[in-house]
């Protein structure tokens, strides 16, 4: 048996995110954001008021690039912490106004994004694709 890899499912998974990565990159770097920046930013959009912790498990990142992009964030003035009212101890991070209004304008470009890259595949085929992703990741994460 030979490794060809090219039908390594870990490296064309890999291959996939990495030009995705760059179509996002390109597209977001006319506002001054990367992608991470961006994945947190709508994930804090998304379940505002969550902390940090909770952030890091959602987004599959480690603590310390969490708290590494949360603190751009705060610097861009885009969220903010809050010290959570049950636990002295932890903040909950939410967007600021410029930072609702960053991700709106943002959100328009993702969507038209989104649609170029579904528009490669049939309605099936996004399906099947949808399926099989998840598949995997469901039999990997355990």
């Amino acid at each position: 048996m030979q490794y060809v890899i090219e039908e390594n499912i870990g490296w064309l998974v890999y291959k996939a995110r990495h030009v995705l990565k760059k179509k996002v990159q390109d597209k977001l770097k006319y506002y001054g954001i990367s992608s991470e920046q961006w994945s947190v930013l709508n994930m804090v959009y998304t379940k505002g008021g969550c902390n940090q912790k909770t952030l890091a498990k959602l987004l599959f990142k480690d603590g310390g690039t969490i708290t590494r992009i949360l603190n751009i964030l705060e610097t861009k003035e885009l969220i903010k912490r809050e010290t959570s009212p049950y636990d002295k101890r932890e903040f909950l991070i939410n967007l600021t106004d410029k930072g609702l209004d960053l991700h709106g304008e943002l959100l328009k470009v993702m969507l038209q994004n989104q649609e170029e890259i579904n528009s490669i595949f049939s309605r099936d085929e996004k399906k099947q694709l949808i399926f099989l992703l998840d598949k995997l990741f469901s039999n990997l994460d355990q």
